[in-house]
């Protein structure tokens, strides 16, 4: 038999037996709730008055447009003009399945809610949430709470995740991460938008990515090609965290960057000591398994050495180091300072170099508290475990303390060329060749103008550097052993 009704101001029709008791009323058959634009179906329903519902039971399908949706159970809530679609809950479109064990539809707004955990596919993209919205129209999907997603390509999660279909773009916030399968690139980042179509990124928030070689950081970053434009707070590290870069903004490619600052550069040794390098401009290039750095222009540096060039260029493999400053470049630590129009720092497993070209000099304390200083046309200081040697070529003059002696004095020599080995902070056996003139005083007649003149050097030296704005001067370190001559 066909009824047909007016309850709940809805067009309701069905088919078999009708019960009627008190406020409700069991409906055993088929059962349909019509509205102009959208079908509901159940096998069984219970039609309550107070308060207005029906309960559908068994084979439940709401058809709508572009869509079917299909559950063990319902409810329908006339008044609100919604509906809960109940366990294993399916709804089936042209473009893929999205499932549920609770999924609430909004007649009016045509928005599918899902209040349990959700998973799908759409256009060739797989998911899964906690929660997920379903807009009307656009047939765009809101993933909310754990939320996943991938394709051919791409992984993606987040707390929230939106897919806008019509723009072919996906918008992620909150703990968001991307991982391309067909490369090592991870990137994170507190919002991520990617173009679909062209598998790429439009835009990051707050945002990390990992790389095979590097782990770059930024407020803002978006892909270009193959390449990342990173703006804001740009933090770049090397896998294995020996080289760290900081700047205000940078292109990252496969193959090295460029970036802008004012930058700050922290470069660790084998024995973990640390130069930084302060510069307007850095930029790097990568090829096998050598790394350049090059910074420019006006530089500082500091940490294991401090001092200045205006430009700085290091030479990084997996064996050695090697690190030229180029115009006014001055450098000194502790117990040495040296300075040449270009400098050369090689380093390695067995040994580390220093190079001083054109207008060279080197002042250098020795066991105790001895001044010692050399200028040519090009100085070189060779340190590996058990010894140093140090050499000067082309016009040089030195004053060296020879504290082996049972005399010990202070050789003033002028030579073309010098050699000096140097062994427990003391100088010995030193050897010129050319045409040579030296002068030996005791200890008790020497000259120690030579000292003043060498201070008056490294003040000149580091008054001229450009400062970065913020960065503390040098220190003198030949300030520490005044007065103990």
């Amino acid at each position: 038999m066909m009824a047909a009704g007016n309850l709940f101001a809805q067009e309701i029709f069905w088919k078999g037996k009708e019960l009627q008791s008190g406020n409700y009323k069991t409906i055993e058959g088929e059962i349909t709730i019509r509205t102009p634009e959208d079908t509901i179906k159940a096998s069984k329903a219970i039609l309550y008055n107070k308060p207005k519902k029906a309960i559908l039971k068994g084979n439940l399908i709401l058809v709508r447009k572009g869509a079917t949706v299909t559950g063990d159970s319902g409810i329908y809530y006339p008044e609100t003009k919604k509906a809960d679609i109940l366990g294993h809950a399916v709804i089936n479109t042209s473009e893929g399945n999205i499932r549920s064990d609770f999924f609430q539809y909004d007649l009016v707004s045509k928005e599918l809610r899902s209040f349990s955990t959700t998973d799908g596919t759409a256009n060739g993209i797989s998911f899964r949430s906690d929660r997920a919205v379903i807009y009307p129209g656009s047939k765009n999907i809101k993933l909310i709470g754990h939320a996943h997603w991938e394709n051919d390509t791409i992984k993606g999660m987040a707390d929230t995740i939106y897919l806008d279909k019509a723009n072919g773009t996906m918008k992620m916030s909150k703990k968001a991460k991307i991982i391309f399968k067909k490369k090592k690139d991870e990137i994170a980042g507190s919002y991520i938008e990617l173009d679909l179509n062209a598998n790429k990124i439009t835009r990051i928030e707050g945002s990390r990515i990992k790389r095979d070689d590097l782990v770059l950081k930024a407020n803002k970053i978006k892909q270009i090609g193959e390449d990342y434009d990173l703006q804001g707070d740009v933090f770049v590290e090397s896998k294995d965290s020996t080289v760290r870069s900081q700047g205000s903004k940078a292109i990252i490619k496969k193959e090295g960057m460029d970036m802008k600052g004012p930058t700050i550069t922290r470069i660790l040794d084998d024995e973990k000591k640390e130069i930084i390098i302060y510069a307007p401009h850095l930029i790097t290039s990568k090829k096998d398994k050598t790394e350049n750095y090059h910074f420019f222009t006006e530089t500082n540096i500091r940490g294991q050495f401090d001092g200045y060039a205006d430009s700085i260029f290091v030479l990084k493999t997996e064996t050695s180091k090697q690190t030229f400053l180029y115009r006014n470049a001055h450098l000194q630590n502790d117990s040495l300072y040296i300075e040449g129009d270009t400098l050369e720092l090689y380093q390695d497993s067995i040994q580390d170099i220093i190079k001083a070209k054109r207008n060279a000099l080197m002042i250098m304390i020795t066991k105790p508290n001895r001044v010692n200083t050399i200028s040519g046309a090009f100085i070189q200081l060779t340190k590996t475990k058990l010894k140093s040697e140090l050499f000067a070529d082309g016009e040089s003059e030195s004053f060296l303390w020879n504290d082996e002696k049972s005399n010990v004095g202070l050789n003033h020599t002028i030579s073309p060329n010098q050699k000096a080995t140097i062994l427990n902070k003391k100088i010995s056996k030193v050897s010129t060749k050319g045409n040579t003139t030296s002068q030996f005083s005791p200890i008790k007649k020497v000259d120690y103008s030579y000292v003043d003149a060498a201070a008056l050097k490294l003040k000149q030296a580091y008054q001229a550097d450009s400062l970065t704005p913020g960065l503390a001067p040098v220190p003198n370190f030949l300030n520490r052993i005044r007065g103990k001559k």
